[in-house]
């Protein structure tokens, strides 16, 4: 006997090689079939697995069989020789089809089928069976040999499937080490999830993931950070707590995980996506928490491989969620923190009596000191705070500093303008509106009230707002509430109200145009924007600073303006004051083609200064600086020019190399300008030059940028 299956023994040596050496499952099956087959001489043959509910049996490989019944053939445990070769865990020889009354016909001339269990230990999980067209076509030497061959196969399918599951754990552990090590890297949660959400698509195999947080205005969870959600996908994937899959993970506050969504009823799929294929799409959502405090809901999709990687995405997803909880507390204390040294800073600035330096608000006469001294006052203030003046005076960047230097200065600064839109529309731009509450309405819409909560609403033109909706807005002052348009629920909102106007409101009052109770509202704290004409010291510094903001974004380079041209101006009395100051320099860069501008640049402008006279022409030196002391804008901030750069290649590179070296500037101005942009954020600047990460590093480095990081 044993000189007998020397050969076979051979054969297993040689097929145990090529197993081992083979990592695909599918190859693995059939090369233990054709194994099979060749030995047993066999006209065909099938290896079936069971699911992983231990329900079915599929065909996982064969030979010799039609396709289109091996394909939608599935065998209960005991139907059929292989279905009973399973539940008993025997082998099974049938040497008459015909007589064996569990067989199932896959073919009409079987006549022998010998199946043999695919085991470990006592637990079986598949079968390899053969067939013939002749009665009795295998022995008892097929039998121990096709015995062994399950033996060797059984080990080392169940060997390759641990090291897959094994693989799969270290992929997702490593994942999880590298978002791990980001955490500290952003200040702000939306560039950690946005980073994170980039490491889940590209390395994590995700389809879709979203970030859910709580309004606790709306009471809604809303949408904050995701991979593949369409902006309307994005608008209606809104839940009250309790909803959908969701809405309940948020309320009950525990993780939940489902294999397939297309079989769960729970799954309410607002967004009306679509899942390509037959596959089965597993869902995760667990929920984000801040110490005990429950925030929102990390959820993600990703097709469904196996019940071991199913398991491992369920804890990938709660690790993730503990994730987001913390950036979502680093980003809280930063700006608690943030919010506690501003407050430090304004009391120590009033105390101080300093004055206060206010982003693109320009100037250092004696008028602006004055109300450097009265914004910073009331930047911290809860008042209400009404800006007057004469229009173009600047009474949008007061707002801006107000806010910016507030305890508010983490929220939204909502802005409106009541006179660009009509009365009748301006009530549901401020208030919002429930679906139905006119025609047109087709949603509810937050209004920008709400949309302020917690921060700044601006409201310019204030004397334009129409009298019947100054009523609506005094309650919002008085009570902190409104109703949108259409709705009887009453909502509650803090926000701070800025308003401004050119217009003379005790004139309106007289006029019953505006209401008196709502002036004393607004009119807590007032301040009074002077125009230009009454701070003509700030001119000089003025005109730099446009000079400057000109240049850069029309990619001028004019250095300056010459004394008698300065002079000038400084005899216009500026009806527009800011704003037409900066219209003038505008225009006077955009059609100048002399380096500094002239006088001849600033009467291209007439009919502004006919009524200004010409620079009188004097023997004597004139009072003010030559022409190369007239402000000038500092060389540091001077704007790459390209043509000036090409001709310089031309002059100083050598001949072949032009092409090289004017590629190379511009791409490194280009690099940098995106970096600066983009607060030197690597896979931001990356997605939007069109470039992997990998190769901004490499450029980064190639052009020396890390060095001059410092000047950002």
């Amino acid at each position: 006997m044993l000189q007998s299956f020397q050969d076979p023994l051979v054969a297993l040596h040689d097929v145990t090689l090529k197993l081992l050496s083979d990592q695909d499952s599918e190859n693995l099956l059939e090369t233990i079939l054709d194994q099979a087959l060749e030995f047993t001489h066999a006209d065909s043959g099938s290896i079936s697995l069971l699911d992983e509910q231990r329900k079915f049996l599929k065909i996982r490989a064969q030979r010799g069989l039609d396709n289109s019944v091996t394909e939608r053939l599935m065998l209960k445990l005991g139907e059929g020789v292989t279905g009973r070769c399973i539940l008993t865990g025997r082998t099974r020889n049938i040497g008459d089809t015909t007589k064996d009354p569990y067989y199932v016909e896959v073919r009409p001339d079987i006549r022998s089928e010998l199946a043999v269990p695919l085991r470990v230990g006592k637990k079986s999980f598949g079968v390899i069976s053969v067939d013939s067209s002749r009665f009795n076509a295998f022995d008892n030497a097929h039998e121990e040999y096709l015995e062994l061959l399950s033996s060797y196969a059984s080990q080392i399918l169940t060997n390759q499937q641990t090291l897959l599951n094994l693989t799969n754990r270290t992929h997702i552990m490593e994942l999880l080490l590298e978002i791990a090590s980001i955490i500290g890297k952003f200040p702000t949660f939306a560039e950690f999830s946005e980073e994170t959400m980039r490491l889940l698509e590209e390395k994590g195999g995700v389809q879709k993931a979203a970030i859910h947080l709580h309004d606790e205005v709306s009471n809604e969870l809303e949408i904050v950070s995701y991979i593949n959600y369409t902006t309307g996908e994005k608008e209606k994937s809104r839940y009250a707590p309790g909803e959908g899959i969701t809405g309940q993970v948020f309320k009950e506050k525990k993780p939940f995980a489902i294999p397939d969504v297309t079989a769960d009823q729970n799954f309410l799929n607002k967004s009306g996506s679509t899942r390509v294929g037959t596959s089965s799409w597993s869902f995760f959502a667990s929920p984000v928490f801040t110490d005990k405090r429950i925030r929102g809901v990390f959820s993600m999709e990703i097709l469904y491989q196996s019940k071991s990687l199913f398991e491992d995405y369920t804890f990938l997803v709660q690790i993730l969620s503990s994730f987001f909880g913390q950036a979502i507390h680093i980003q809280e204390i930063i700006e608690a923190r943030n919010r506690e040294i501003l407050t430090e800073n304004i009391d120590l600035k009033r105390r101080l009596g300093k004055t206060f330096s206010f982003s693109n608000i320009v100037g250092s006469s004696r008028a602006m000191t004055e109300l450097y001294e009265k914004i910073s006052m009331a930047a911290d203030s809860t008042s209400s705070v009404l800006i007057t003046g004469e229009s173009g005076t600047g009474k949008e960047l007061i707002a801006n500093a107000l806010h910016e230097n507030s305890v508010r200065r983490d929220k939204n600064i909502v802005k409106i303008n009541c006179a660009a839109i009509p009365g009748d529309l301006l009530e549901s731009e401020l208030f919002g509106h429930v679906k139905g509450a006119y025609t047109g309405a087709h949603d509810d819409r937050k209004g920008k009230i709400m949309l302020a909560h917690k921060g700044t609403l601006f409201l310019d033109e204030i004397g334009e707002m129409d009298y019947k909706l100054q009523a609506k807005l005094l309650r919002v002052l008085q009570e902190k509430e409104f109703s949108p348009l259409g709705s009887d629920k009453v909502l509650n909102v803090d926000v701070r109200i800025i308003s401004a106007t050119n217009a003379d409101l005790h004139t309106l009052i007289q006029e019953k145009k505006f209401r008196e109770d709502l002036f004393y509202r607004l009119n807590v704290i007032n301040l009074q924007i002077p125009p230009l004409r009454e701070r003509k010291e700030d001119l000089p510094a003025l005109v730099s600073f446009f000079i400057q903001k000109i240049n850069r974004e029309n990619h001028r380079n004019v250095d300056g303006i010459q004394p008698d041209a300065f002079r000038m101006l400084e005899k216009y009395s500026f009806p527009g004051n800011i704003r037409e100051l900066e219209n003038m320099i505008e225009r006077a860069i955009v059609l100048t083609s002399n380096k500094t501008l002239t006088v001849s640049d600033f009467q291209l402008l007439k009919p502004a200064f006919a009524e200004i006279p010409a620079v009188e022409k004097r023997d004597e030196p004139p009072q003010y600086p030559n022409v190369n002391e007239a402000i000038t804008i500092p060389k540091d901030n001077a704007i790459f020019n390209l043509e000036s750069f090409i001709r310089g290649i031309l002059r100083s590179a050598p001949s072949g190399e032009y092409r090289e070296a004017v590629i190379s500037r511009v791409e490194r101005e280009l690099l940098l300008i995106v970096l600066q942009k983009n607060l030197f954020n690597k896979s931001k600047t990356a997605k939007q030059l069109g470039i992997n990460r990998l190769t901004l590093d490499r450029k980064i480095e190639e052009y020396g940028i890390i060095e001059a990081k410092e000047a950002f």
